[in-house]
């Protein structure tokens, strides 16, 4: 290979060797984000989304259920500054509800006083109609999620337009019908009314007929094609449906619970990021493959042979160098959160190690967590790439420091894990993962077998029951839908998408799904 040639400005040869990295923290962060800015580079999209197990007691999954949905009401807008994460924290005198966010902490503290207070209110009937608490509650929620509920309304007539496009001059009655249903569900303005019609409409025939179009679609797009538009309208449904679905279930858990009844509400303060990684001398291909690899190992020339591959035909390093020139660090909500229970040895309530967030786990936070000696649960991860994810800083780097010890060893953990996963890509030669939303629809389509049976857990039940082995109808490129009522609406995870990418915000893994399962099994969740 020709000396000091150049591939998207990556040095692939250099005729020098740059400076070494003397500084141990400098050195473990340039490593760590050298290899998720490559993995990016290959595809943002590592996998299908996760769940939690279903192996819990009732009064746990409630519990749960409870946390994420709070999690959920106070997110109030689109981008990921709203992302809000929250530990409950048992003390002997009370509990306390531990808050941290990307940068919306103080206003959303102050809500969730407001709701919990509410929901108290809920709990403890009095001379007031019970109805009308219930009621402005859940106007409380729509109205502090107006911001949100303005971006989905729009992300949804998006997807109208084009599905009426599509549907343009067909005229068999039961299209008529749809094409009708299509224009009512754009016509409300009230963000009430709208999120109403949703809920009461997200199993109707309609909504099924949008799965059946977006599965026909769906079976033959490739992965890098634009999700089907009746899918996107499908999913935007749920989304609204869920501003309805999250505050009635609050209310539902808040007569089992008894978090309520003394309670306070903490807001963490977010620490600082680590600061933007430097693309210095030692950022070229040679320099990245010998980090990557000890000398001799046979893998090295093929994995070298398939990224130069890959950057001719995708312009990998182009995108790999990106992230350097506009890199944005910060910590996100659940880390926060996890970090505050370790760091002040905290009590989780019940003695559950988990911590709920608004938003499925980013890869970061799933690896974080999979690594950090707490062992806590967040609720479920989207197994995408954010790279402006950052550990929190340490301000003294010694490896005398118990803490400088904890991060590096995660740290170190991850950039294996990280490089692992970019080996395997490239000596797979795979094309990117399909794309796939952050969060998942909340809509279910039901299959049943008489033949098999496995225990699920209802979250209004007093007790674990048997139901039926569901029979997923599945596709290539995604719809599987377990029934509403099979398994408990425990774990949701929520976050935004449009044309293009989902939110920057992360949380937590436990198992994996086939790629059907991001759409459906939001009910479960």
């Amino acid at each position: 290979m020709g000396s000091a040639a150049l591939s998207g400005d990556l040095d692939i040869n250099p005729e020098r060797v740059g400076r070494p990295r003397l500084d141990p923290y400098e050195r473990l962060l340039s490593r760590f984000y050298e290899q998720l800015f490559l993995l990016n580079a290959l595809g943002q999209t590592r996998g299908n989304h996760t769940f939690p197990p279903f192996e819990l007691d009732d009064r746990r999954a409630k519990a749960r259920r409870f946390l994420q949905n709070l999690c959920y009401i106070c997110d109030f807008k689109k981008g990921g500054s709203a992302c809000t994460s929250v530990g409950l924290e048992e003390l002997d005198t009370c509990y306390n509800f531990c808050v941290a966010t990307n940068g919306e902490t103080g206003k959303i503290a102050e809500f969730l006083t407001t709701a919990l207070s509410s929901l108290e209110d809920i709990a403890h009937p009095t001379g007031t109609n019970q109805d009308y608490k219930n009621s402005r509650f859940l106007h409380l929620c729509i109205e502090f999620a107006a911001k949100r509920i303005e971006g989905e309304k729009k992300c949804l007539r998006r997807g109208v337009k084009d599905c009426l496009s599509r549907l343009k001059g067909q005229t068999l009655g039961s299209d008529s019908e749809f094409v009708e249903w299509l224009d009512m569900v754009v016509s409300f303005d009230n963000h009430f009314q709208l999120c109403e019609f949703a809920y009461n409409t997200r199993h109707s025939d309609q909504v099924r007929e949008l799965y059946d179009r977006a599965m026909e679609e769906e079976a033959r797009r490739a992965p890098s094609e634009k999700r089907s538009s009746f899918f996107l309208v499908r999913h935007y449904v749920g989304r609204l449906a869920h501003h309805i679905r999250a505050p009635k279930q609050l209310i539902d858990d808040t007569e089992d619970l008894n978090f309520l009844g003394n309670h306070t509400v903490y807001a963490i303060g977010a620490p600082s990021a680590v600061p933007p990684t430097i693309r210095d001398s030692q950022v070229n291909l040679r320099g990245i493959l010998n980090r990557m690899f000890r000398k001799g190992d046979e893998e090295r020339p093929q994995v070298e042979g398939g990224l130069l591959h890959l950057n001719k035909v995708a312009g990998v390093f182009g995108k790999f160098l990106h992230e350097y020139e506009h890199s944005s660090p910060e910590v996100h909500a659940e880390v926060q959160v996890l970090e505050h229970f370790h760091k002040m040895q905290k009590s989780f309530a019940g003695e559950d190690r988990f911590i709920a967030c608004s938003k499925p786990a980013c890869l970061c936070c799933e690896m974080y967590f999979k690594y950090h000696p707490a062992h806590v649960t967040v609720s479920c991860s989207h197994r995408k790439i954010w790279p402006n994810w950052s550990p929190p800083h340490l301000n003294h780097f010694d490896s005398q420091n118990p803490a400088t010890r904890q991060q590096r060893d995660i740290l170190n953990k991850m950039t294996g894990d990280l490089r692992g996963q970019v080996i395997a890509h490239v000596l797979q030669r795979s094309p990117s993962n399909p794309w796939h939303p952050d969060s998942i629809t909340n809509i279910t389509n039901v299959r049943y077998s008489d033949n098999f049976s496995v225990s699920f857990e209802v979250s209004n039940a007093t007790t674990t029951k048997l139901f039926p082995v569901v029979l997923l109808s599945t596709h290539p490129n995604g719809f599987n839908s377990p029934p509403e009522t099979a398994i408990p609406h425990i774990l949701e995870g929520e976050a935004d998408f449009d044309d293009v990418s989902d939110e920057e915000k992360g949380g937590v893994s436990i198992f994996d799904c086939t790629p059907a399962t991001l759409d459906t099994l939001g009910n479960l969740f």
